[in-house]
């Protein structure tokens, strides 16, 4: 599940050279002042520069003092106070100390000439952007070193364009850094005037220079506009029908009148999502930023998902009846804050008029915590670290968990506590609940067909709950429902926040504006203005490879063509060696082929112990033998191929064990032999063939077929390139190890090995089958 970000840890940007006066930069996210930036010098070196900011309740501040000669630090003190948490960095003549939580020591670091580059101090940034060869448009790696975070960091500057306004001529940027981009501007003296996160919608501009900020509204003047004062009331309490007490912020226009409300709920604290509510309040809106039951000031129980059918429903109701409401309610939200919206709708609250779910979950034995039946493990354990508490730990989000080296530690009951230290109640009751019935009140699927309002998706081809995005549209336009729109980008959970994923870079267009689509939906569909939203395509989608949008009325395409690929081989098929291919025709007579997977010999990669977004790689890199990983490759492309979902494979197999599990995975190799991740991997727990009321143990040696979706995809195979398949039975410590018994999975223990056998023959055929682009 993803919670919101934090601004801090992600806007990492800053740091430089300094100057002989005072500079002033205003603060805004979302398009509202928050705070202020201001930096001032004086002619002996000293220098100090501060940032006070306030979002959605969370202050911030950073301060940093010291002397700079010939533009290099002589020494510097950093204090960070970010929501309580302190820092404190000194640096003193080559010397670096950091004292931050428990941490309380000297940091060994060697500084060269290297420019600097920090964090929410935009005028130091001046002599890392100065070091980018401006003539040069491409990406430069710049190495520098970050004051306040007392490290050596390697972001990648892009030259852009000279723009000229009535303050002067300023040179435009662009930044990379991890998964976090931003924009930069540098007057004529090399100073930064303007500093813009827009997947954090968070700008540092200079008075005077607002023309370098693009307003994606300023072409849109049919739109609501901010002519509202706004006012929030803080703590508004309701009663739900069975006596709990959510508490809200309410942001809404400060004149008299009855307005359209927007509500947005989450588990991880409302300060955060109440940042929202200025944008909305100062348009003609009322928006609600809403703690769940059991959650922060909220009471009740804390049984994630459980109750968000009937409280969502009791808030909508609720918020339609205030005296400041004029009876439209919509809701918007992303991940857990996507789900509670479909748990609202499936209740058929009458005031509910819209919904906009983004990177919204689907029932919990389809994605979390189980995934068609498997176990998200890691996923579980990480969640469980940052909402166990009351109030969501939102600090630890990008923080790797304490000892994922103990992923391996059974029963799966003990793991927790073995990899966090503390055990999670919700990540217990989660394992004891193995089959859909004791789920009543998280899964929503089979009542869809009680939602007639208008949804807008939003999801991206990485997004971790993807497939809830994927199996609501379908389930909704099967049922008829023309009021349906969809987006899919190529982004993870944090979608549409960066361009880039590790090693590959999607190219400008793929962040777009989504601020002024979600107002237009909520101006049609809340105010039932003219705002032009049946111009929007119902389909909005991403085709990687080519890197290009395609829009279209539909998902899928109705121009597109189903086509059908059967599994063969001539030989192994275990690794990058593979004998494995896809075929027009199922072969006639062939043996099967065959792996092992081993529970007890599963390790774990490294890259979990120690994840670094900024190597993160979407090529697979495969040895030419990969035990226990078998690939099917299709013959290479004759001319560019755009393949995309629904994607399903039969997978026709035989086992030695009482339960097996499957992940399967399209993968894209290019005519170098580099493989690179396509879209995300379809899976099945094989005790569950038989639906998810309860587990059924296979017979050792009976062939069964499995039919199961890979997750949606849009993917250009340019000419040359191979469609490959690549499958195997285990994907610890992501998923849980399947055991090979059907004992309980919160206490099993006892390991069986797992010898598959994959048929392909004509009396077996097994095939994937997806839809070609035209």
């Amino acid at each position: 599940m993803r919670p919101l970000a934090s601004l801090l840890s992600l806007a990492l940007i800053g740091m430089g050279t300094a100057r002989a006066d005072t500079s002033r930069l205003i603060i805004t996210f979302n398009g509202t002042a928050t705070g202020e930036y201001v930096y001032e010098s004086n002619p002996d070196g000293t220098f100090t520069s501060t940032t006070k900011l306030s979002i959605g309740g969370t202050e911030i501040a950073t301060t940093m003092s010291g002397t700079m000669r010939a533009g290099r630090f002589l020494n510097y003190r950093c204090e960070t106070d970010q929501a309580g948490q302190k820092t404190l960095i000194t640096f003193d003549h080559g010397k670096l100390h950091v004292k931050s939580g428990k941490v309380d020591q000297d940091v060994p670091i060697k500084l060269g000439a290297e420019p600097y580059f920090g964090n929410l101090h935009p005028e130091f940034s001046g002599s890392a952007l100065a070091a980018v060869d401006f003539s040069k448009k491409s990406a430069q790696e710049i190495k520098c070193f970050c004051p306040d975070a007392g490290a050596i960091l390697s972001p990648k500057f892009t030259p852009e364009d000279v723009k000229t306004t009535s303050k002067g001529t300023a040179r435009l940027y662009k930044m990379a850094i991890a998964t976090v981009q931003a924009e930069y501007a540098l007057d004529q003296d090399n100073h930064v005037v303007m500093m813009d996160v827009p997947g954090q919608k968070l700008c540092f501009l200079a008075p005077g220079w607002e023309a370098l900020k693009n307003d994606p509204f300023a072409a849109y003047p049919e739109l609501s506009q901010p002519t509202y004062k706004f006012k929030t009331e803080k703590g508004v309490t309701m009663k739900t029908r069975d006596g709990a007490t959510l508490v809200q912020d309410v942001i809404r226009p400060d004149a008299a009148g009855k307005y359209p409300v927007i509500i947005e709920r989450t588990p991880y604290g409302r300060g955060a999502t109440a940042a929202e509510g200025p944008f909305y309040a100062s348009r003609g809106y009322v928006f609600i930023a809403q703690d769940c039951r059991g959650r922060s000031d909220s009471t009740g129980e804390w049984d994630p998902f459980v109750h968000e059918r009937k409280d969502g429903y009791d808030t909508v109701q609720w918020a339609a009846s205030q005296p400041w409401s004029d009876g439209n309610v919509g809701m918007i939200g992303g991940s857990y804050g996507g789900f509670v919206q479909w748990a609202a709708a499936v209740e058929n609250p009458p005031a509910l008029k819209c919904i906009v779910p983004q990177v919204s979950p689907p029932d919990a034995f389809l994605n979390l915590p189980y995934d068609n039946g498997v176990f998200f493990l890691y996923g579980s354990v990480w969640w469980g670290k940052i909402v166990t508490g009351k109030t969501a730990d939102m600090s630890s989000v990008l923080s790797k968990l304490p000892k994922p080296e103990n992923f391996g530690t059974l029963p799966l009951s003990k793991v927790d506590t073995a990899v966090l230290g503390q055990k999670i109640p919700f990540y217990q009751q989660w394992l004891a609940r193995e089959t859909s019935s004791q789920w009543a009140g998280y899964n929503y699927e089979d009542d869809l067909k009680r939602v007639t309002i208008p949804a807008l998706h939003i999801s991206g081809w990485w997004d971790g709950d993807e497939i809830g995005t994927m199996l609501n549209w379908q389930i909704l336009r099967s049922l008829g429902r023309t009021n349906q729109w969809l987006v899919y980008g190529p982004w993870t959970h944090f979608f549409n926040s960066t361009t880039r994923i590790g090693d590959t870079d999607f190219g400008p267009t793929a962040v777009i504006d989504l601020d002024s689509v979600y107002l237009r939906w909520f101006d049609t569909w809340l105010k039932h203005k003219s705002a032009g939203f049946e111009k929007q395509p119902h389909v909005r989608a991403f085709v990687t490879g080519a890197n290009k949008w395609v829009e279209s009325s539909d998902w899928p395409l109705a121009s597109s063509k189903p086509m059908t690929l059967y599994l063969g081989a001539t030989g192994p098929v275990e690794g990058a060696s593979s004998q494995g291919s896809l075929e027009t025709a199922p072969p006639s007579r062939q043996a099967p082929s065959t792996y092992r997977f081993d529970p007890h010999n599963a390790t774990i990669d490294p890259k979990i112990l120690n994840p670094d977004p900024d190597k993160a790689s979407m090529k697979i890199k495969l040895p030419k033998k990969t035990p226990g990983l078998v690939l099917f490759k299709s013959a290479p492309m004759t001319a560019p191929t755009t393949v995309s979902g629904p994607i399903e494979l039969d997978l026709r197999f035989a086992t030695t064990a009482q339960d097996t599990d499957f992940f399967a995975t399209l993968l894209d190799q290019d005519d170098k032999g580099e493989f690179h991740l396509v879209g995300q991997q379809g899976k099945i727990r094989c005790s569950y063939l038989k639906g998810f009321d309860k587990r059924r143990a296979l017979k050792p040696g009976q062939i069964y077929s499995a039919k199961f979706r890979l997750w949606d995809v849009a993917r250009q195979f340019d000419k040359g390139h191979r469609i490959v398949l690549m499958v195997t039975s285990t994907m610890f410590p992501m998923f849980a190890r399947n055991l090979g018994t059907i004992d309980p999975i919160a206490t099993a223990t006892r390991m069986v090995v797992q010898d598959q056998k994959i048929y392909h023959d004509r009396k077996n055929p097994s095939s994937i089958t997806f839809r070609v682009m035209q």
